[in-house]
């Protein structure tokens, strides 16, 4: 019968009279989906030029967090992301080691660079730019973040969503000046997240 009644009323001057009337209130649509980051399928890359040549190119293997995506595109995602410092891989375990020093990422007294996002403006159905602090080196600043949504998905476990996040930051603002004129000042992140959509009770 849909949202409304129709009552056909016949008036005493012989017209047939239609009334529409609504049944009841419509309930909100709840759009929006909290989903916890898969540690296997994300990751996070950083680039930075060598010696004024070639892209150096490293990967965090830890990334942790929580993603909040409304799928009527109402508001722009809320992304919290943790990479754990001690998950660094650039192919050398001495260059590891080095860069969890304290001139570098300071692994010991900060585990994890971190990702929070405060507001976003939305671009098309799939690309936001995201505003957040970015903290790196117990460090934090106001960056935007290039925001991807790369799909949602799934199978019998349930559903996933993809994001692709981008952002070129200077190493300086957050306390990195080691090897300034050796190593590029300029580093672009990119983050690679996968989710798995959390149970509501």
């Amino acid at each position: 019968m849909g949202s409304f009644l129709k009552v056909c009323i016949l008036a005493t001057t012989g017209l047939l009279i239609t009334v529409t009337l609504p049944l009841h209130a419509q309930p909100s649509v709840q759009t929006s989906a909290s989903w916890q980051l898969d540690p296997v399928h994300s990751f996070g890359l950083f680039r930075v030029q060598h010696m004024n040549a070639g892209m150096f190119w490293g990967r965090f293997n830890n990334v942790t967090g929580t993603i909040t995506h409304h799928e009527d595109g109402s508001m722009p995602p809320k992304l919290e992301v943790h990479c754990a410092v001690e998950s660094i891989d650039t192919g050398s375990e001495k260059l590891d080691r080095t860069m969890l020093g304290p001139k570098w990422f300071n692994g010991k007294e900060h585990e994890a660079m971190t990702f929070v996002s405060t507001s976003g403006e939305k671009i098309d159905s799939t690309h936001w730019k995201l505003k957040g602090d970015l903290t790196i080196a117990g460090v934090s600043r106001e960056v935007e973040v290039m925001t991807e949504l790369t799909g949602i998905g799934g199978g019998p476990q349930g559903r996933k969503i993809g994001f692709e996040c981008t952002v070129e930051i200077n190493r300086n603002a957050f306390g990195i000046r080691i090897l300034r004129g050796a190593i590029g000042d300029k580093v672009r992140l990119v983050v690679g997240l996968e989710g798995d959509e959390m149970k509501t009770e």
